[in-house]
């Protein structure tokens, strides 16, 4: 999605081509189609060997001799393909990473070799927060030259008009506590299941939307029906409304451990106008400016959580003053016009307006 996002904003100032990783990785390949100036090429759908992945990209930076190479994908693949570009000449690219290194020894040993290769190549680590780059930091191995932070970005006024529009054909909603990320071991949807349950202990009326998919769903239905909330949880899977839902939302609450990169969901649910209740994890923390922008409350804490979700739903002002607090804050810091004059500065060391297209190979 960060991908898309830069490629559409940027498809009128470079010639961009889309490199999707595996023939799986096409769940979002009609977006990069529709957009203007962006040639998409998909990896063969026969099995190839790391060897063969090399070769067939190095073939084809070398057809399309790129300006940049942006690698959305951190870990062997990038250095596969940041060896290729190297290989073809190209003197300008960057990984990017999403998330921090797991704590396991082994793993953590990984991503070490992973950043000593990554200076080797002398391509730099372009972490999403603060809070990754720390914790990248942690592992006692010095990150490749003009490695920095980068925050994600979002078209802030396409989710505002979306979800407000969703607020006017409702006008008087039921209340609603909506979290939005796929479900999996890095978040935590049990603890938010438990703070629900004991919210609607005083507060029956309130409903529970749960959007997303992924592997710990069968688990967490299971879960909110031995919590007895089954009537008023929804589990929506994946959606391409999200704007819409959010804007439907009272409080948008993100319960998550420290495994954490960014968040974007809460950047979204600020543009959207909605308040938000987090874990208290260095990424949140970030994003939500030490508790400026939304409640932090300690991880795994569904006592803490559900106190703050119902101190929210009883004071509508302090709803008002976190969403205002909030879109103020995505407008000045994660916008994709902000976000994408970051990659351009990281990527190019001309002025951002490049007088020639330069093509970047993501």
């Amino acid at each position: 999605m960060m991908c898309l996002r830069l490629t559409r904003h940027w498809n009128d100032e470079f010639d961009q081509h889309v490199v999707a990783w595996s023939p799986a990785d096409r769940a979002l390949e009609p977006e990069f189609r529709g957009i203007a100036r962006c040639t998409l090429s998909v990896a063969p759908d026969r099995a190839l060997s790391r060897f063969q992945k090399w070769k067939w990209i190095v073939a084809m930076i070398a057809r399309e001799r790129p300006d940049a190479v942006l690698i959305h994908i951190f870990g062997i693949p990038h250095l596969i393909v940041a060896a290729a570009a190297r290989l073809a000449g190209v003197k300008s690219i960057a990984a990017w990473a999403g998330n921090p290194p797991p704590e396991e020894p082994s793993p953590r040993r990984r991503y070490k070799t992973i950043i000593t290769i990554s200076k080797l190549l002398r391509c730099p680590i372009v972490t999403c927060s603060t809070a990754v780059e720390q914790e990248f930091l942690k592992l006692g191995v010095k990150l490749p030259r003009n490695s920095k932070p980068s925050p994600n970005g979002i078209d802030v006024n396409a989710v505002f008009d979306e979800a407000e529009r969703a607020r006017k054909a409702q006008p008087d909603p039921p209340p609603v506590i909506a979290m939005v990320s796929r479900l999996d071991t890095i978040k935590d949807h049990a603890t938010l299941l438990n703070a629900f349950a004991r919210v609607r202990l005083r507060m029956p009326e309130v409903q529970l939307w749960i959007v997303g998919e992924g592997a710990c769903r069968r688990q967490l239905e299971a879960l909110a029906e031995d919590l007895g909330i089954c009537d008023a949880t929804t589990f929506f899977g994946n959606r391409s409304d999200v704007p819409s839902l959010l804007g439907q939302a009272t409080i948008f609450a993100f319960s998550t451990t420290r495994a954490e990169g960014f968040g974007i969901v809460l950047i979204e649910a600020m543009a959207a106008g909605v308040p938000i209740v987090a874990s208290d994890v260095a990424a949140c923390r970030e994003v939500l400016a030490g508790g400026k922008t939304g409640i932090l409350v300690p991880p795994s804490d569904p006592e803490r959580m559900s106190e703050a979700i119902r101190h929210l739903l009883d004071l509508p002002e302090t709803r008002k003053r976190l969403t205002d607090a909030g879109l103020r804050r995505v407008q000045n810091k994660y916008a994709i016009e902000i976000c994408a004059r970051r990659w351009e500065n990281i990527l190019f060391t001309k002025p951002t307006r490049m007088s020639e297209p330069a093509a970047c190979v993501s």
